[in-house]
């Protein structure tokens, strides 16, 4: 059996630890089948081979919160770039978890996330859910809260260009960089820029959602480990961009609008004119993770 969880765009603009979106590519695929013993292999980009491995992680945590002990051999195909901002560690945790519920019978949507968060939490230190919930359901993710778990699912349908740079930037360091507090004008100023995208994307007005991706709580101090950003923004703008953010904690970033080919063209050479190598991915909005 096979399990493919899609890339995520977490915090989608002003919603930081909150918003996301599952997109088409990249991708992890995961090859699963019940066994004697615990075995995880991988090809494709590299990732612990051994019990660090968040799918395993997320697989043993189903059987535990399910009360049934059994052992999975596991071939993974790592295609999302880990530390690029797409979610990577949260596709294979999710994909660990899925492999594990679909071996059991287990159709619990709150079982398999919740199993997921726990490889997120061994690959950052935080059981967070704003990749593993979006790559789930592939759709506009918010999350209300994580205990209990309460999700809003908003579904979407558009095109939009990731670009991820040949940088790395640790989620551990990205977090690090926040402040403890914010100052009140930057609150007010998310929470109308978070309310006001939900309803842009319910209506589909993307030139209204472009206009919507800042961000006043996290974006301006993780700049700093981005001294390229508004390079990068002023070209994607310029070549028509409704939009542009960072995915996640960066590096990858995206933007959305009409020509989304020639906008992914304009980022990867303004990366290039700075001597830094780029992977475009011209990709959708709205892919969920599936069993095959």
């Amino acid at each position: 059996m096979k399990v493919r969880v899609h890339a995520t765009i977490a915090n989608f603009g002003p919603g930081f630890d909150v918003f996301g979106v599952g997109i088409g590519d990249p991708y992890d695929e995961l090859k699963f089948r019940e066994s004697g013993e615990w075995e995880i292999r991988v090809e494709g980009f590299p990732v612990p081979e051994d019990g660090r491995n968040v799918a395993l992680v997320s697989a043993k945590a189903l059987s535990r919160l399910v009360g049934q002990e059994i052992a999975l051999s596991m071939r993974l195909s790592k295609g999302i770039r880990p530390k690029s901002g797409l979610g990577s560690s949260g596709a294979s945790s999710l994909a660990g978890a899925m492999a594990m519920a679909r071996v059991l019978g287990v159709d619990d949507e709150r079982i398999i996330l919740r199993a997921a968060m726990e490889g997120e939490r061994a690959a950052s230190g935080s059981a967070h859910g704003d990749n593993v919930v979006p790559a789930y359901y592939g759709n506009f993710t918010v999350i209300e809260s994580l205990e209990p778990l309460r999700v809003w699912s908003v579904p979407v349908d558009f095109r939009l260009v990731a670009v991820l740079p040949d940088v790395d930037i640790p989620t551990s360091e990205a977090r690090r960089l926040l402040p403890d507090e914010i100052p009140i004008g930057d609150a007010v100023r998310n929470v109308a820029l978070a309310s006001s995208l939900v309803l842009a994307l319910k209506e589909g007005d993307l030139e209204a959602v472009g206009r919507l991706l800042d961000d006043r709580i996290a974006l301006p101090y993780r700049k700093r480990l981005m001294p390229w950003y508004e390079t990068v923004r002023r070209a994607a703008l310029e070549a028509g961009a409704y939009g542009f953010s960072v995915s996640g904690s960066g590096p990858a970033v995206f933007a959305i609008g009409d020509d989304v080919r020639e906008i992914g063209k304009a980022i990867s050479e303004a990366f290039k004119e700075m001597g830094i190598g780029s992977e475009v991915y011209i990709t959708k909005a709205g892919r969920g993770a599936l069993w095959f």
